[in-house]
């Protein structure tokens, strides 16, 4: 069903069954969150969910850009906000890491879609946000901010730095993100910095 024949109330029910998938996901793990139980969840059929999602991959498609959107709604203005790429890389931090905070359950539903995926294309998600990091390096890089070094190597380790963090706070939910990720900031502020 395209999106601009959707009524106000097949969105909500739309929203309502990402929202019990992610549910399902995130507490029943992959495997286990089948249409059967996504729709016990929402208190729906099967054949309901299949008529708004076709099935259970275009469904999963929907959960990845609902987290997605959740991310970026949060994480792109602020950085964009910042007048330098130093700024620009301490809010990247913060930001990453207050999503996993403020939304833990798309988060851990999103982990699990991309570890059980490998292949498949969410595992590009990954690459996208390497690309975004970047793009970030360079702009301190053309202002004079960051030292010359190679983009490609210096995003892959930020970006591992912050894909480490989901299953650590998996084993300690009540781990201090906000303290995380100002070391983090403050490793990769020291690792691209122009010293003279």
């Amino acid at each position: 069903m395209p999106s601009g024949e959707r009524t106000f109330v097949e969105e909500n029910r739309r929203a309502q069954i990402i929202d019990c998938a992610v549910e399902a996901l995130a507490t029943l793990g992959y495997q286990q969150a089948s249409m059967a139980k996504i729709a016990k969840l929402a208190g729906i059929t099967p054949g309901l969910i299949a008529y708004y999602f076709g099935s259970k991959d275009e469904l999963i498609e929907a959960v990845v850009g609902h987290a997605v959107k959740l991310a970026t709604d949060l994480m792109v203005p602020r950085i964009l906000a910042q007048t330098t790429a130093t700024d620009g890389l301490r809010v990247y931090f913060e930001t990453n890491l207050e999503f996993m905070r403020v939304h833990r359950k798309p988060l851990l539903a999103l982990v699990e879609i991309i570890t059980h995926d490998h292949d498949g294309p969410y595992a590009g998600q990954q690459g996208t946000a390497i690309d975004d990091i970047e793009k970030l390096l360079a702009w301190g890089q053309q202002t004079g901010e960051f030292r010359e070094f190679q983009l490609r190597p210096m995003a892959i380790a930020i970006r591992g730095a912050i894909d480490a963090v989901p299953s650590y706070v998996l084993k300690d939910p009540g781990y201090d993100l906000g303290t995380l990720a100002a070391e983090l900031a403050t490793i990769f502020t020291l690792a691209t910095r122009r010293t003279s």
